[in-house]
């Protein structure tokens, strides 16, 4: 096995890591949401549906950044200039969706610290 069939199955390897933590993200907040939906009585729903999104977001948010490292190790195994222009425009998107959720994420924290305190 040489250096460059290694460095792809490492990056099989992280890319099946951000796409299987992502699946069981969405698993675990469809099962949270549906649980919600049918069983709980929760009073402040959109308390806990926000509390599901920002769940929800961190892991969207960690599987990217999984995904970004796999691509980043893939360009080093194919150095054209079609794959990095390719790898370019994919960490463009991947950094402007990972940069609208975690501030998705911090207006939900923030809301929920300013819920919790109590006022004076």
């Amino acid at each position: 096995m040489d250096f460059h069939q290694i460095l792809v199955f490492i990056q099989h390897g992280i890319s099946l890591a951000g796409i299987v933590i992502i699946f069981i993200g969405v698993l675990i907040a469809l099962a949270q949401y549906f649980y919600h939906l049918f069983v709980s009585k929760f009073i402040q729903e959109n308390d806990y549906v926000n509390g599901i999104r920002l769940r929800l977001g961190r892991v969207l948010t960690l599987g990217l950044e999984f995904i970004v490292a796999s691509d980043l190790i893939g360009t080093m195994t194919t150095p054209d200039y079609y794959s990095v222009g390719i790898l370019v425009i994919i960490v463009i998107i991947r950094t402007v969706l990972s940069y609208t959720l975690n501030r998705e994420i911090e207006n939900l924290t923030k809301d929920n610290q300013s819920k919790l305190k109590p006022s004076v």
